[in-house]
């Protein structure tokens, strides 16, 4: 009878295994799921397809949803949930630039811009005009027939340049330079060009 007894013990030896084994496959499903989870871990994100000037107003086509894993700098980037469209740029943004939470405005306070076209005579613009400088543009007008000088009007001031064609200044010809200025203030400069004439000078320097 102690024989049979002792030949019954392996049975009783493998039943205790099986939670084991049981134990370590759902260990090793748990992993891979957990593994599959984290692998997918990209976001789409917007980005910028063309250059944006500040004051820009966000429209489709500006910008495209691009995936990628931008790990913890991620609360910082607008992705995917977040729609841009219609909110202002507040700062210059360079194509195929990540669009940051912070450079963008929907609040009233900032304006939409307009790009404005001037035609400025080359004594009238001030010397080492770039693309980017902030000038200020005043409003001039010459005294005639003995009237009384009137002082100068300050138009605009720290307006950004988006463009400037001044290669034809050193021949005293006209400068053509492109203003980046408010929707509301477009009026305002135009008005300016009809009569007297618009003296630009840099900003800041």
């Amino acid at each position: 009878m102690q024989l049979g007894a002792l030949m019954r013990k392996p049975p009783s030896s493998s039943r205790s295994r099986m939670p084991l084994a049981i134990t370590l496959i759902a260990a090793s499903f748990i992993s891979a799921f957990l593994l599959a989870t984290f692998s997918q871990s990209t976001t789409q994100y917007w980005v910028a397809t063309i250059d944006l000037q500040g004051g820009h107003q966000i429209s489709t086509g500006d910008l495209s949803l691009v995936e990628m894993d931008l790990a913890a700098s991620s609360i910082i980037y607008l992705n995917k949930d977040l729609d841009p469209l219609g909110q202002v740029v507040i700062k210059n943004i360079v194509a195929g630039e990540v669009m940051s939470v912070n450079s963008v405005s929907s609040t009233a306070k900032t304006m939409a811009s307009s790009a404005v076209p001037l035609s400025i005579r080359s004594v009238d613009l001030a010397a080492g005009i770039y693309v980017g400088a902030l000038v200020d543009i005043y409003w001039v007008i010459d005294s005639l027939n003995g009237e009384a000088p009137q002082e100068p009007v300050l138009i605009l001031g720290s307006v950004p340049i988006i463009s400037a064609d001044v290669k034809n200044k050193n021949f005293g010809t006209d400068a053509a330079i492109t203003v980046s200025v408010e929707q509301t203030q477009v009026l305002r400069l135009l008005s300016a060009t009809t009569f007297g004439r618009l003296v630009v000078i840099s900003s800041n320097v």
